[in-house]
C-alpha cells in the first residue's frame, strides 16, 4: 500500500516543477515584444485627398533584458528599420517616410534611476531621471500571457490612458519603453484603447550576459522638456510630425 501511494505524490512533483521556473530562476531573463501602433496621419486642405495612400498602422519588434538589478530595453532589430513610400499622382509626388530611430532604456532597479538614450535624426541625446514612485491602481482584473498569470493596473499619463499586464511570477519592477514600477515584469500595454499595443511574444529565463545590460553613454545630456523642444522645432521646420516614442513622420507632397 504505501508503495502505491508513492507513485501519485511523485508524478504531482514533477507537474508542478515541469510548469513553473525553478525557485530564484525567473528574476533573470529576455523578453521580446511586439509593438503596434496606429498611424492617423490628417493631412489638410488639398492634401486632404491623399490621406488614403498613407499606412494607417506600424509594427515594430523591441527586447527587454533583465536581471534583479538592472534592465535594459530597445529595438530587436539590428538596424533601426526606416519605412519610405513614395508615389507619384496626377503629377504631383508624395513622399512618407518613418524615422525608426535606435531608442534606448536603462533603468537601475536598485536606485530607481532611468537613463534614456534617444536618436533623432542621426542626433543621440541622453535624459537621465528618477523611475519615479507606483502610482498604478490596481484594477483586480487578471490574464495569463505565455503561460504566466497577470495582472492589470492602470494610470493616466500626459492625458492618455496606460493599461498594463504584469505578472508576479517575474518580480522584476520593470517593462516596455518607460513602464515599470509594478510588483511584477509588465507583459502587456495598452495605450488609449488600441493606440499603441505592445505584447510580449516569447520569455526566456536564462542569466543575461552584462554586457546586454550595459548602461547607455552616447549622447548630449539633455532634460525631457528640452528634448521635446528640440524635436518639435525640428519637425515644424520639415513640415512633418512628431510620432512620439522613437518614430517620427516626414510628409512632403510635391506638386
Amino acid at each position: 500500500m504505501k508503495t502505491v501511494m508513492l507513485i501519485p505524490a511523485l508524478m504531482v512533483i514533477w507537474i508542478t516543477g515541469h510548469g513553473q521556473p525553478a525557485a530564484g530562476t525567473n528574476n533573470s531573463g529576455t523578453v521580446r515584444y511586439e509593438e503596434k501602433m496606429k498611424l492617423e496621419i490628417k493631412l489638410e486642405g488639398e492634401s486632404a485627398q491623399y490621406s488614403d495612400m498613407l499606412p494607417k498602422e506600424r509594427t515594430e519588434r523591441t527586447v527587454l533584458y533583465f536581471s534583479p538589478d538592472e534592465s535594459l530595453y530597445h529595438s530587436d532589430n539590428e538596424k533601426p528599420a526606416t519605412d519610405a513610400i513614395e508615389q507619384e499622382t496626377g503629377g504631383t509626388m508624395i513622399h512618407y517616410q518613418v524615422y525608426q530611430d535606435d531608442d534606448k532604456v536603462y533603468r537601475n532597479l536598485k536606485e530607481n534611476k532611468r537613463i534614456e538614450q534617444r536618436e533623432f535624426m542621426s542626433r543621440q541625446f541622453l535624459i537621465e531621471s528618477d523611475a519615479g514612485k507606483a502610482d498604478w491602481k490596481l484594477t483586480g482584473d487578471q490574464k495569463t500571457i505565455l503561460g504566466l498569470p497577470c495582472q492589470e493596473g492602470m494610470r493616466e499619463e500626459d492625458g492618455k490612458k496606460i493599461r498594463a499586464w504584469f505578472t508576479p511570477a517575474i518580480p522584476v519592477s520593470s517593462g516596455p519603453r518607460n513602464w515599470g514600477n509594478l510588483p511584477g515584469l509588465i507583459l502587456a500595454v495598452d495605450i488609449n484603447d488600441g493606440e499603441r499595443v505592445i505584447t510580449a511574444t516569447s520569455v526566456e529565463f536564462s542569466k543575461v550576459d552584462k554586457s546586454l545590460l550595459g548602461k547607455p553613454r552616447e549622447g548630449k545630456k539633455v532634460t525631457e522638456e528640452q528634448y521635446k523642444k528640440i524635436v518639435d522645432e525640428k519637425m515644424k521646420e520639415m513640415g512633418g510630425e512628431g510620432g512620439g516614442g522613437g518614430q517620427h513622420i516626414v510628409i512632403k507632397i510635391q506638386r
